[in-house]
C-alpha cells in the first residue's frame, strides 16, 4: 500500500445542509458511528413545515428509528392508527381495514405532526452544538481534498462530503446539476441558489392542509381516505386533533418557475374549499363539519419532481431535494439508510488506511446513485399513479382506483408495512429483538404470506408495464 493513500490522522467530516427530517435522521445515523458531522440550517430555528402537515410512520421506518434509539419517544408523542377506511364522496364505504390485525406482529402505524417529529429528532441529538442555525448557503465549491460551503454571513465550513437535505428548493442540487453539465454556470458563483430552476418540477394539484378539533362521528385512531372526481381527502384522527389534507386538481399543470404561491387568508381558502364542503369524509360526516372546526390551515401547491442527477464529486442530495411526491405513500427512508451505510463503509476505508489518492472516487457515490435510481423511479411512478387514482383523474384512473380501493387495500397495506429481511436497515447497528421476533412470527402467518405474495406479483406486473411505457415513449 502506498503511503500517500494513508491518512489515519484525518477523520471523515460530513456537512449536512438542512435541519430537515432527512438531515436530522442522517445526523443520528452518523452519530451512532461516531462520524464527525455539522448541520447548516438557513432558518433561525427549526424550520416550520406546512401548517397541519402530518405524516404516517410505517413499520419499516419505525424499525430504523428503533435502531437509532428514538422510537419509544416518538411512540409516546404519536397517535396509533387502528383502522383504515376508504370512502366515495357520497359516503359509500369501499373497504375498511383492521390495521391492528395486520400489524399484530409488527410495529404499529403511527401518526405524527412533522414539526413534532423534527423536535424529537433535534432534542434527542447528543451534540446539538453541531447544528448551526441562520446559515443561508450562498456557494458550494470542491477540490480533490475537500468540499467548502460559504454562508451569507461570511462563515465558511469545510468537510470531506456535503449532503444536501434542503428540500425542493435545493442549493446542493443546483450545484450537482451544474457539475454534471445540466445547468450553465452562473456568472456570479454566489448566485448558486438559482440552481433549483430546473425542468421537471411540476404541480398539477393544489393542497389544503388543516388541523381540526374533534368532530362527532370521527373516532380517534382511524384513518379515512375519500376518492372524488378531481379531488381526494386524507383524514387522520388523533386523540386531541384531526389532521387532514384536501387535494384537488389545479386546472392545469404548472411548471417551475410558474408554480403559484397561494393566499393564506380565510376568504381565499373559503372560496377554494366551497365546492368540496358537501363531500363525505366518512359515511355520516361531511367535510363541512371538519372545516368549520378547523384550528389552522394552509394552501400550497403540491409539487412533483424526480431529479436524474443526485451526486457530483463530494456533493450529494437526498430526500425531497431529488424526488418529491405529494402522496407520501413511499418514503425516502431506504435511500437515506443505504447512503448512511455507504458513508460508514467509506469511514472503514479511512480507518484501514485503504483510501486512494483521488478521494471523491472512494465515496462510492456513482454506484450508490445507480443502485437507488431505478427503484426510486418506480416509487415515484407508483405515487404519481396513486394520486390520480384517488382523484379519479379520467376513466382509466377511476376504474383502477375503484378496483384497488374495493379489493386490494388490505394487501397493499400489508405489503408496504413489511419489515422482512429485504427492507433496509443500518448495517452497523444491531436490529431490535422486536424485529427479530417479528420475522420469525411472519413466516408462520399464512394470511400475511398470501397478502405479501399477491401484492408483490401485482407490483411486478406494474413494473413491467412501466418499463414498457418508458421504452415506447421515452
Amino acid at each position: 500500500m502506498r503511503s500517500s493513500s494513508c491518512r489515519q490522522d484525518h477523520a471523515l467530516r460530513v456537512i449536512i445542509i438542512g435541519c430537515s427530517v432527512a438531515g436530522l435522521t442522517l445526523a443520528h445515523a452518523l452519530a451512532k458511528r461516531r462520524i464527525d458531522y455539522t448541520i447548516l440550517e438557513a432558518h433561525s430555528r427549526l424550520p416550520q413545515p406546512f401548517t397541519g402537515n402530518a405524516f404516517t410512520l410505517l413499520p419499516n421506518g419505525s424499525r430504523i428509528l428503533a435502531q437509532l434509539g428514538v422510537w419509544e419517544e416518538i411512540v409516546a408523542a404519536s397517535d396509533t392508527i387502528h383502522s383504515h377506511s376508504t370512502f366515495l364522496e357520497d359516503g359509500r364505504l369501499l373497504e375498511r381495514i383492521d390495521v391492528e390485525r395486520l400489524l399484530s406482529m409488527r410495529y404499529a402505524f403511527l401518526m405524527q405532526l412533522v414539526i413534532g417529529f423534527l423536535r424529537i429528532l433535534y432534542n434527542s441529538l447528543e451534540d446539538k452544538h453541531r447544528v448551526f442555525f441562520g446559515k443561508c448557503i450562498m456557494a458550494l465549491n470542491q477540490s480533490s481534498s475537500q468540499a467548502k460551503v460559504e454562508c451569507a454571513d461570511g462563515s465558511i465550513f469545510t468537510g470531506d462530503l456535503v449532503v444536501g437535505a434542503d428540500g425542493i428548493h435545493s442549493v446542493s442540487r443546483g450545484e450537482i446539476l451544474r457539475c454534471n453539465g445540466s445547468l450553465q454556470a452562473s456568472p456570479d458563483p454566489r448566485k448558486i441558489l438559482e440552481g433549483y430552476r430546473v425542468s421537471g418540477l411540476t404541480s398539477e394539484y393544489s393542497g389544503i392542509y388543516g388541523i381540526s378539533r374533534p368532530v362527532p362521528g370521527l373516532s380517534p385512531g382511524h384513518a379515512h381516505r375519500t376518492y372524488g372526481n378531481g379531488f381526494s381527502f386524507i383524514v387522520n384522527i388523533g386523540k386531541e386533533n384531526i389532521f387532514w389534507l384536501l387535494s384537488f386538481h389545479a386546472g392545469k399543470v404548472h411548471c417551475y418557475p410558474d408554480i403559484p404561491r397561494h393566499s393564506q387568508d380565510r376568504a381565499s381558502i373559503d372560496q377554494q374549499v366551497s365546492p368540496f364542503l358537501v363531500a363525505h369524509v366518512s359515511s355520516n360526516v361531511r367535510f363541512e363539519e371538519l372545516y368549520c372546526n378547523a384550528i389552522t390551515y394552509c394552501h400550497v401547491a403540491l409539487e412533483e419532481f424526480l431529479c436524474e442527477k443526485w451526486a457530483a464529486g463530494k456533493l450529494v442530495s437526498i430526500g425531497d431535494s431529488v424526488h418529491k411526491v405529494w402522496v407520501n405513500f413511499f418514503r425516502y427512508t431506504s435511500q437515506l439508510l443505504e447512503y448512511a451505510n455507504c458513508i460508514v463503509r467509506t469511514v472503514d476505508q479511512y480507518e484501514s488506511c485503504a483510501r486512494p489518492d483521488n478521494p471523491e472516487k472512494d465515496m462510492g457515490l456513482e454506484a450508490w446513485e445507480e443502485s437507488r435510481k431505478q427503484r426510486m423511479r418506480r416509487f415515484y411512478t407508483y405515487s404519481w399513479i396513486l394520486a390520480r387514482c384517488e382523484a379519479f383523474s379520467g376513466p382509466l384512473f377511476k376504474a383502477l382506483g375503484l378496483y384497488i380501493g374495493s379489493f386490494h387495500g388490505e394487501q397493499v397495506i400489508s405489503y408496504i408495512s413489511d419489515i422482512s429481511p429485504e427492507s433496509e436497515y443500518l448495517e452497523y447497528l444491531p436490529r431490535s429483538d422486536y424485529h427479530l421476533k417479528s420475522r420469525s412470527e411472519w413466516r408462520h402467518s399464512g394470511l400475511n404470506r398470501l397478502n405479501h405474495l399477491s401484492v408483490k406479483l401485482a407490483f411486478l406486473l406494474l413494473d413491467a408495464l412501466i418499463t414498457m411505457w418508458s421504452f415506447c415513449f421515452a
